[in-house]
């Protein structure tokens, strides 16, 4: 197995797609004191120097000198890690939120097991740290373009996370990893560094992917190529991606994003892609969820050891509603169910 295929397996797992005791959001949700759903619940608040995760490397949430844009997540101890360096992930927020606290028990889930996580956006208010609550409605085949974006929402911080500040995040890590008097100093894997986010923040990671010659591997989350940017989609030059590719959706009902990453998945030929969705989740995935829920799991699974769970399988069907994947010839493929153990 090729290492590049090995280490991307490492953050983002293709093994352990069904979590035990996956959480789903409730239909009838509570309401935070500015109204909004919490459709997981209300979960228990942290200060940011606790650490957390359900990895072997509780890690906590910092906004370090030099990141004002930035949220890092890494662990607690960076002693524990030995001789073991932290691969480097960028990541982008959905609706592009300005707010590098908002995935906070996904990101730090994932940080808890050996990583070193930039999320763009400041740290803002701590009512954020919940995640997407709110399904946007999927558009229908053949329905008319949606309208324009509302007004600002004054419960939403201002600005907006952009591929620059994802860039910044990986600037300041090599920098860091090659400061002798920083705690990171020669702590990061700088061999491998994923783009990831989720929807509108997806597709800023497409992009980063695309334009950063650094980037190694790419995690694309209710997501697709161009979503939440402007321009046409087809013109994306996704043949630039390096590295291998993962691509997760809700299902079609539920998700505004799936046709995109299903579209996204369909225009890459070139390097390891997998893509899978599952039945019933919605576009808000299960981030809200303690750690993360189920996607929190999938992100991380793998870490210890390569993914013995992707066995080269027949030739990748598309009909497959749990899950597709394929690789160009020479290179081993895979495919596994996201609702059921193969």
């Amino acid at each position: 197995m090729p290492r590049d295929r090995f280490v991307f397996a490492s953050v983002v797992v293709l093994g352990s797609l069904v979590a035990a005791g996956a959480q789903t959001p409730t239909p009838t949700p509570a309401l935070d004191r500015r109204g909004k759903p919490l459709p997981f619940g209300v979960q228990p608040y942290y200060l940011p120097d606790v650490p957390l995760g359900t990895g072997p490397y509780k890690a906590i949430m910092s906004q370090e000198k030099g990141l004002s844009e930035q949220v890092a997540y890494f662990p607690a101890d960076l002693s524990k890690r030995g001789a073991g360096k932290l691969p480097i992930v960028a990541w982008g927020n959905g609706a592009c939120m300005y707010a590098g606290n908002r995935f906070r028990g996904f990101l730090t889930e994932i940080a808890s097991h050996g990583y070193l996580v930039i999320a763009a956006g400041p740290l803002q208010d701590k009512e954020l740290e919940v995640g997407p609550q709110e399904n946007p409605a999927p558009r229908q085949s053949g329905a008319a373009p949606p309208p324009a974006p509302p007004a600002p929402d004054p419960a939403n911080p201002p600005g907006r996370v952009t591929m620059a500040m994802m860039k910044h995040g990986i600037d300041w890590a090599l920098e860091q990893n090659a400061d002798a008097g920083s705690k990171f100093h020669d702590r990061l894997d700088t061999q491998h560094i994923v783009s990831m986010g989720q929807s509108c923040g997806g597709g800023l990671a497409v992009q980063l992917a695309i334009d950063d010659p650094r980037v190694t591997a790419l995690g694309v989350w209710h997501s697709g190529a161009g979503l939440g940017q402007r321009g046409n989609e087809a013109a994306i030059a996704l043949e630039k991606i390096r590295g291998p590719v993962l691509i997760i959706t809700g299902a079609q009902p539920l998700d505004i994003a799936f046709e995109s990453g299903r579209n996204t998945f369909e225009r890459i030929n070139h390097v390891p892609v997998f893509y899978a969705w599952r039945d019933g989740m919605q576009h808000i995935g299960t981030y809200g969820a303690a750690n993360g829920g189920e996607l929190g799991q999938i992100a991380w699974s793998g870490s210890s050891g390569p993914p013995a769970a992707i066995p080269p399988p027949p030739a990748c069907s598309k009909a497959r509603r749990a899950g597709c994947a394929r690789t160009p010839p020479g290179t081993s493929r895979g495919r596994r169910s996201i609702n059921s153990p193969e």
